[in-house]
C-alpha cells in the first residue's frame, strides 16, 4: 500500500507540478511571513517584544497559518486524484470552506504538543532522585504519546477535506486509522522525513515541499478508503467484491496507478 502510495503521489506531482508549485509559494508565503516575523521578535532576546510580537507571529504561523493552508493544498489534491485535473483556486474555496476547523485542530494539535512535551521533560526531571523509575515511565509515555500525535496529524488534511468531518470525528478517525494501521502511517511517516532532508539538501524543491507533503499524505488517505471501501463490500457480500489487491486500488482504471518507467521516459507515448 505505501507503494502505491508513493506511486500516485509521484504521478499526482509529475502531472500537475505548475499548479502544485504555485500553491505551494502561497502555503510557504502564508507561513513564512509570521514565522520570520516571529524569528526575529524572539532573536532579540527582549522579553517585552518577544511576549508581544514574538509569541503572537508564533501562534499565527504554526497554529493557524499552518494548518489553515495545509487543508486548504488537501482540498486542490483531492481534485487532482478525484478528477484528474483542478485549479490553485480549489486551495482558496477549501481555506474559506474549512478555517474554523483547521484552527481548532491547529490549537488542538499545539496543546497536545506542549503538554505531552511539557510532561516528557518534567517528570524524567522532578523525580531523578525520589522516584526515577517511575519519572522514567511517564515521560516514555509522554514521549510515546508525542509520536501518536504526529502520526495521527500527517492524516488530519485530508481527513477533514475527503470526510467533510468535524474537529471530534476527524481527531477519532485519525486515531482509529494510525491504530489499525501503524507500520503504514510510520512509514509514511519515515517517506515523509526522507522527503524534507532532501528538499533541504537540494534548496530547489523547496519550491514544491508543502504540496509534495499534502500530496503524499492525501494518496495515502486514499489508499485506504479504498482498502476500507473494499473491506465493506467484502463484509457486505457484494457478488462483484473486489478481491485482488489490483481490484482493491482500482490500479487498471486509476492513471496514477497504471503507469510505469515508460511512461516517465516517453510520456507522449500514452
Amino acid at each position: 500500500m505505501l507503494g502505491r502510495t508513493l506511486k500516485m503521489a509521484f504521478w499526482v506531482t509529475y502531472d500537475h507540478a505548475g499548479k502544485l508549485i504555485l500553491a505551494n509559494l502561497v502555503w510557504s508565503a502564508a507561513i513564512g511571513v509570521p514565522a520570520f516575523l516571529a524569528w526575529a521578535a524572539w532573536a532579540t532576546g527582549d522579553p517585552a517584544i518577544r511576549l508581544v510580537i514574538g509569541i503572537p507571529t508564533t501562534l499565527a504561523a504554526f497554529v493557524v497559518a499552518l494548518p489553515v493552508t495545509t487543508i486548504g493544498l488537501a482540498e486542490m489534491v483531492k481534485e487532482l486524484i478525484d478528477t484528474r485535473d483542478g485549479s490553485v483556486w480549489t486551495m482558496f474555496r477549501g481555506i474559506g470552506r474549512y478555517w474554523c476547523r483547521a484552527i481548532g485542530l491547529g490549537v488542538l494539535f499545539f496543546v497536545a504538543v506542549c503538554s505531552l512535551a511539557t510532561s516528557a521533560w518534567f517528570y524524567a526531571e522532578r523525580l531523578k532522585d525520589t522516584a526515577p523509575w517511575a519519572g522514567f515511565a511517564i515521560s516514555a509515555v509522554a514521549v510515546w504519546g508525542l509520536v501518536f500525535v504526529a502520526l495521527m496529524s500527517l492524516l488530519t488534511a485530508p481527513a477533514v477535506v475527503q470526510k467533510k468531518a468535524h474537529i471530534r470525528e476527524t481527531l477519532r478517525l485519525t486515531a482509529a486509522l494510525v491504530i489499525d494501521n501503524p507500520l503504514f502511517v510510520i512509514g509514511l511517516a519515515i517517506q515523509l522525513v526522507f522527503i524534507t532532508i532532501i528538499c533541504v539538501f537540494v534548496p530547489i524543491l523547496l519550491l514544491i515541499y508543502g504540496a509534495a507533503i499534502v500530496v503524499v499524505a492525501s494518496s495515502a488517505y486514499e489508499m485506504l478508503a479504498r482498502k476500507y471501501a473494499a473491506r465493506d463490500q467484502q463484509a457486505g457480500h457484494v457478488a462483484s467484491r473486489p478481491t485482488a489487491k489490483k481490484e482493491i486500488f482500482n490500479d487498471e482504471d486509476d492513471d496514477y496507478l497504471n503507469r510505469g518507467f515508460r511512461d516517465f521516459l516517453f510520456p507522449w507515448k500514452g
